[in-house]
């Protein structure tokens, strides 16, 4: 079965949702049929085994409802709560356009390690804008004493909320539900991107992809 690119079970698995090409080969060749996905007899960690990419075996994973294992070991429940967590840092580097933009966000060891969306320390800071180090000096007081705080923190959070990706004019809100699979929800997090990898992982078009990357480096330099 797996020597026949073009076999029954091949055409079978190109019907699912989430599998191309590549992955239906990497899944014939390891003996996994469409059927296996349908009554969910395969799990997120036999795809990734099959060679199938990471990213997309989490969309194939969610699509489906699979599990993420059939063992219970400590590796799996700390891989399955990064995943609920975000992107992980192999998947982050390989839809990341530059090598230092992602290190600069990955959190401390100490922290759960993300895996599928974001970072376990704040989806917002490792997808969008970075954090401000220190809170703004704000001089603004309200009538019961605590304007000052106050106004610094809704300052802080002004400021270090990350730009939706519909800001632009090219994106809808369909198209950015698409990117958030890869990772990418927000402005910035678009503009360090590859968009050439995305466009695989994502099975876009690459000229499309492009576009989107072109608009989001233009709203950044405004």
């Amino acid at each position: 079965m797996a020597d026949c690119p073009e076999s029954k079970n091949v055409r079978a698995l190109l019907a699912l949702h989430h599998v191309g090409p590549k992955t239906a080969r990497a899944l014939d060749a390891a003996d996994v049929s469409a059927d296996d996905v349908r009554r969910k007899r395969v799990s997120y960690t036999e795809l990734v085994d099959a060679e199938v990419h990471p990213g997309v075996a989490a969309r194939i994973r969610r699509s489906h409802s699979l599990s993420w294992s059939f063992e219970s070991s400590g590796a799996d429940l700390e891989r399955r709560s990064a995943q609920v967590r975000g992107l992980g840092d192999a998947e982050r580097a390989w839809v990341a356009a530059s090598s230092g933009d992602w290190e600069a966000h990955d959190p401390p060891e100490s922290s759960d390690s993300a895996d599928d969306a974001g970072s376990p320390v704040d989806d917002d800071a490792a997808d969008g804008d970075e954090w401000p180090r220190r809170l703004p000096t704000v001089v603004t007081a309200e009538t019961d004493g605590s304007g000052e705080s106050t106004a610094a923190e809704a300052a802080w959070r002004a400021q270090s909320r990350p730009t939706p990706l519909t800001v632009l004019d090219c994106v809808d809100d369909d198209d950015a539900t698409t990117l958030a699979e890869a990772g990418i929800v927000s402005v910035r997090s678009l503009t360090t991107a590859n968009p050439d990898h995305v466009a695989d992982v994502l099975e876009l078009e690459a000229a499309v992809v492009r576009r989107w990357y072109d608009a989001a480096r233009r709203h950044r330099e405004q």
